[in-house]
C-alpha cells in the first residue's frame, strides 16, 4: 500500500500488511532458521509447533484482506526486522553454547510480545471499521500468540534452571 492513509480502512490495511509481512517472515525465514539452531528438544518442539500454527496466522491475515475486498499485500515491519537482525547479531556473538537456547527462547518471547501488540492494535482498528468478522479472525490469532508466549516463558524458566 502506497500513498497517504486517508481513511480507517486505509490505516487498517496498511497495518495488516505489516503484520502479514511479520507472519511470512516467521514462516519462511525466522522459524526455520531457529529450528536449525536450537538444541533443547522441548524448545525445538515448541518452534516446530509454532511454525505450523504460524501458517494459519498467514492464512487469517490473507482472509482479513479478502474480507475487506482487498488483495493480500505485505509491507516491511521495521520492529520485527530489527528483532530478527538483533537475534542474528547476538547469536553470532555467543561464546557459551549453553546460553544459546536460553537466548533463542528470550528472543522468541520478545517477538511474541511484538505480535500480540500488533494484533491488539489491529483488533481496535477492525472495531473502528465495525468488522466483527475480521475482529474475530484477528482475536483468534492473538489468543494463539498469547498461548505461545506462555509456553515460551515456561521453557525459558526450565532453560534458566539448567544453567544454574
Amino acid at each position: 500500500m502506497s500513498g497517504k492513509l486517508s481513511s480507517p480502512r486505509d490505516l487498517f490495511l496498511a497495518s495488516l500488511a505489516q503484520m502479514l509481512w511479520v507472519e511470512r517472515m516467521l514462516v519462511f525465514e525466522v522459524l526455520p532458521e531457529l529450528q536449525r539452531q536450537v538444541e533443547s528438544e522441548s524448545l525445538a518442539a515448541a518452534v516446530e509447533e509454532h511454525l505450523a500454527q504460524t501458517h494459519g496466522h498467514v492464512a487469517r491475515c490473507e482472509e482479513a484482506f479478502r474480507a475487506l475486498g482487498a488483495e493480500p499485500a505485505s509491507a516491511r515491519h521495521a520492529g520485527a526486522a530489527g528483532l530478527a537482525d538483533q537475534h542474528r547479531e547476538t547469536t553470532a556473538k555467543l561464546a557459551e553454547p549453553r546460553l544459546a537456547d536460553l537466548f533463542h527462547a528470550s528472543a522468541a518471547i520478545a517477538t511474541e510480545h511484538l505480535e500480540i501488540a500488533g494484533y491488539d492494535a489491529l483488533i481496535e482498528l477492525a472495531r473502528a471499521l465495525g468488522r466483527d468478522d475480521v475482529e474475530r479472525l484477528l482475536a483468534e490469532t492473538r489468543d494463539e500468540e498469547a498461548q505461545t508466549l506462555e509456553k515460551l516463558r515456561k521453557l525459558a524458566e526450565k532453560l534458566r534452571a539448567q544453567l544454574a
